[in-house]
């Protein structure tokens, strides 16, 4: 497929950091786009940047994708305005820490909502939409978190693996339709993500962390080139690395004593 062509990219948490980025770099590619988040405020004001600065239509959609029924809605609300949708980037996601899941049902409920139930909706819906026309590309954003058991979310980490295997399988599955669908696993992001959901990062981390423009540009080429899985930036395939060789049950009691340890003092 000729991604010089216009097309229509939806993406979800587009109201600030990572899903921001990515919104700016397909409108520099010449896309109209959809942005979806539940800051009304802020997708204004992602939409009034991203109209000074291109020719693109951006269409915002006030949503927010905790609800079961969100992925529903949204396919309806684009079908009501004939937006046919041939980029989908989930990219909206949330980071619940271990003493919020311990108190509150709430936040796992959430979690799961978004990561799981709402992605996998949103890529089935707006994908069989794209199977019908043979084109189209959906990208999935998952995290190294995947790949280790994290004693600061006992959530975060197995919403992501999810979120990486079944990309994996649509991946495999969906090629046959001429349907690219990619996944990144990056590490830390240079975003307010962090200090949003209240994660602390110890310092050693903190100097790794990626541009979220970096980041998007990295999924972007690999969603457009075909490739099925990338992990942006040396330092996050480093740590990706070294966690798959570090990071084990045996040494989770470790891992937990030093985290908590630096997190007390800090």
């Amino acid at each position: 497929m000729d991604t010089r062509t216009k097309l229509i990219a939806l993406v979800t948490g587009a109201s600030s950091g990572l899903g921001e980025s990515f919104a700016k770099k397909l409108a520099a590619r010449g896309h109209d786009l959809v942005l979806v988040s539940e800051n009304r405020s802020e997708l204004a004001r992602v939409r009034r940047d991203i109209e000074s600065n291109s020719t693109c239509a951006v269409t915002t959609i006030v949503m927010d994708l905790f609800n079961p029924d969100a992925a529903d809605r949204l396919l309806d609300i684009c079908n009501k305005k004939k937006i046919h949708v041939d980029i989908l980037i989930n990219c909206a996601g949330i980071y619940v820490n271990v003493e919020r899941e311990m108190e509150d049902i709430g936040p796992i409920e959430n979690i799961i909502n978004l990561h799981v139930l709402s992605l996998t909706k949103l890529c089935f819906l707006f994908g069989k939409a794209m199977i019908g026309r043979t084109r189209g590309y959906i990208l999935n954003i998952s995290s190294i978190a995947a790949e280790f058991a994290d004693p600061a979310s006992l959530t975060y980490g197995p919403t992501k693996r999810y979120v990486l295997s079944l990309s994996e399988a649509l991946h495999c599955e969906w090629k046959q339709h001429n349907i690219n669908v990619s996944c990144i696993t990056p590490g830390g992001i240079n975003t307010n993500f962090f200090n949003a959901n209240q994660v602390f990062l110890p310092s050693v981390i903190r100097w790794t962390l990626i541009a979220p423009d970096r980041c998007a540009e990295v999924g972007l080429k690999a969603l457009f080139s075909g490739r099925f899985r990338v992990t942006p930036g040396i330092t996050g395939k480093l740590q990706s690395f070294l966690l798959k060789i570090f990071s084990r049950p045996l040494t989770y009691g470790i891992i937990k004593k030093t985290y908590f340890s630096m997190k007390n003092s800090n």
